[in-house]
């Protein structure tokens, strides 16, 4: 039984135990995995080029993550992959894979510009209420008129008897 790698046109024994994943990786072919194996992230996805009838069928693993469109583009996983004949896998899904790990922005201690520094505040509001409260009557500079100031009751009076819709009390 033989294993055929495209782009790379090289082609492996395989042993009847063993997945398409476990020879891709004993024979130095990167192909993607965050969970060893396991079947549970989908990522070593490859697509069977030719003798899929050369490959036992997908579990319910493997069904449950790549669904049933393995029937229409022939797309396996790679570490459920197990094969009793000779076949040819495309890793070009996983060559892009490669390309675009080394592309992305490495993560970490990285100097962020002055554009992507954070502004926010930090400390407790509740406790800073009355610096906050300061600053902003110092910011809008508007006096604090008082509830019993003489002027306020006046033309708070002067509104009550002008309504258009409520009756003056004092008319009979």
């Amino acid at each position: 039984m033989k294993v055929r790698f495209l782009p790379q046109d090289v082609e492996f024994e395989i042993k009847p135990d063993q997945s398409v994943m476990e020879l891709a990786h004993e024979k130095g072919i990167k192909i993607k995995s965050v969970c060893n194996g396991m079947p549970s992230c989908a990522e070593c996805r490859v697509k069977v080029v030719e003798g899929e009838h050369n490959v036992f069928p997908p579990s319910a693993k493997e069904l449950s993550l790549i669904g049933t469109g393995h029937f229409i583009d022939q797309r396996r996983l790679s570490c459920q992959l197990k094969c009793f004949g000779d076949v040819t896998i495309n890793l070009e899904e996983q060559m892009d894979k490669v390309i675009t790990d080394q592309q992305r922005r490495p993560q970490g201690s990285l100097r962020k510009d002055d554009t992507e520094v954070s502004r926010a505040v930090t400390g407790n509001l509740i406790e800073e209420e009355s610096q906050l409260l300061e600053m902003v009557e110092k910011e809008v500079k508007t006096p604090r008129r008082d509830v019993g100031d003489k002027k306020n009751r006046n033309n708070f009076k002067r509104r009550q008897k002008t309504h258009r819709y409520r009756p003056n009390k004092n008319k009979n």
